[in-house]
């Protein structure tokens, strides 16, 4: 049964709603643009309809659902005639539209029906029919690889220990090859990384699976080890006894709420991580190798002090290839000035979609690489 998900506070979503159980769509939620991203993470739909919200962007929702959930087909409704920018709902990822309005009503069911096929029969118009049901397969497995890896990922935006976190992840492909994580730990300090899998697509999104199950073995042992650089030692002896072909590239950190410190870790991760707080920004050290790669890689463990009103931000290595500097330490200046000028927001919250915007993540014509961005904060501002 398709399951179908309404983005709108207009007057229409529940009409719409009904008129869609009546043509055997009983699977039907509405949700506003506020919480659409969550909704969807929670339970990805098989498609989107989506009208227009005074004061919000459409075409800004629209850029942020395609990049992260590419697989989920919007159909952008208008409810007013006056409407005429369908065209750029369209550019901007949006697979249709439909002026739902008077007797095109009746069009919405058929509109739906036509867009939750017309992609895999675009595709197969001329394959044999053994080619069909093996891209049918083949598209159910991708759809259901990439519900299983959004169900992993911890909610966004969420709360720990009075710490904020919040993330972003758009793949290059339909799964991902980075990962995020955190997590309290038995002795009330919080535990949080970003992992980034070498390779797209679904042979780095499968390692980001043992990712997930090493977060929680890592949970149930935590008094075993003295430190994140142990931690780090013990993922890669794991990695390594599944001879896998890629390399996986970590920052771990763990925050003592009462010390007021941060302890850290890098296993090679690239771009740095940068710190803010009330006197500005700066990267941490980076340093230590890829996990799964080395027998006896070296890891170092670094403690930091941390403000009362502190973020720490952290990238994929996605990021740089959608930045237009010309050189490495142009762009690594440029995120710098970037989180920086971001660092006096007053919700954390909002930190990760400021700093999508500002390095033109939704506006980019492709994305080479996967893209995480991933921020905790202190429960007040950031900096």
């Amino acid at each position: 049964m398709e399951k179908l998900l309404i983005v709108s506070a207009s007057s229409e979503a529940e009409e719409m709603k009904l008129r869609l159980a009546e043509n055997d769509f009983p699977n039907v939620s509405i949700v506003d643009y506020t919480n659409a991203i969550t909704a969807i993470r929670a339970s990805i739909p098989d498609l989107i309809l989506l009208t227009k919200q005074p004061g919000l962007s459409s075409l800004l929702l629209i850029r942020k659902i395609h990049r992260q959930f590419p697989l989920v087909p919007i159909v952008m409704v208008a409810t007013d005639v006056s409407e005429e920018a369908m065209r750029e709902h369209v550019e901007a990822g949006a697979s249709d539209y439909i002026y739902y309005v008077g007797p095109q009503r009746e069009m919405l069911p058929f509109v739906i029906m036509q867009n939750l096929e017309s992609r895999t029969n675009a595709l197969l118009a001329e394959a044999s029919e053994e080619t069909r049901t093996r891209f049918k397969q083949l598209e159910h497995d991708q759809r259901s690889g990439f519900r299983v890896q959004q169900a992993m990922l911890p909610d966004a935006p969420a709360s720990l220990q009075g710490i904020s976190f919040n993330h972003q992840l758009y793949p290059s492909m339909i799964m991902s090859g980075d990962f995020i994580d955190y997590f309290e730990l038995f002795d009330g300090r919080v535990a949080f990384y970003i992992a980034d899998v070498s390779g797209h697509g679904a042979s780095s999104a499968f390692i980001t699976v043992l990712l997930k199950s090493l977060s929680r073995r890592l949970l149930d042992d935590f008094q075993r080890f003295m430190s994140t650089a142990e931690i780090l030692s013990w993922i890669n002896l794991e990695l390594l006894q599944w001879n896998l072909e890629q390399h996986v590239t970590m920052f771990i950190g763990i925050i003592d709420q009462e010390e007021g410190t941060l302890e850290y870790s890098n296993a090679a991760h690239f771009p740095g991580t940068i710190l803010c707080h009330s006197e500005g920004a700066e990267f941490l050290e980076i340093g230590g190798q890829p996990l799964g790669l080395y027998s006896e890689p070296s890891y170092e463990s670094h403690r930091v002090s941390l403000s009362e009103h502190y973020s720490i931000v952290m990238f994929s290595d996605g990021v740089f290839e959608i930045m237009p500097q010309e050189t490495l330490e142009a762009k690594e200046d440029h995120l710098l000035s970037v989180v920086e000028c971001h660092k006096q927001e007053e919700d954390p919250v909002q930190l990760v979609d400021e700093l999508i915007d500002d390095l033109g993540v939704l506006s980019a014509s492709s994305i080479p690489d996967d893209i995480a961005v991933f921020t905790v904060a202190s429960a007040g501002r950031p900096g």
